[in-house]
């Protein structure tokens, strides 16, 4: 059904149980299929903006400590 192994990126390091469960969901998994999106680019997007955000976070608490 489909031609990436979404089960595989469901169970992806670094990827929050959201982002985790949304790509599991047959439904979004449908989604992808049609709209001939890679669940990896999904995954991959969501951990580069987790790592932003991450990054952000930091840079103001250090920012508004100083």
């Amino acid at each position: 059904m489909h031609p990436y192994n979404s089960d595989e990126v469901a169970r992806g390091a670094g990827l929050s149980r959201g982002v985790r469960d949304a790509l599991a969901d047959p439904i979004v998994q449908a989604l992808l299929v049609a709209d001939r999106i890679d669940p990896r680019d999904v995954a991959d997007l969501s951990r580069r903006a987790a790592a932003w955000l991450y990054l952000r976070q930091a840079a103001d608490r250090k920012t508004h400590n100083v």
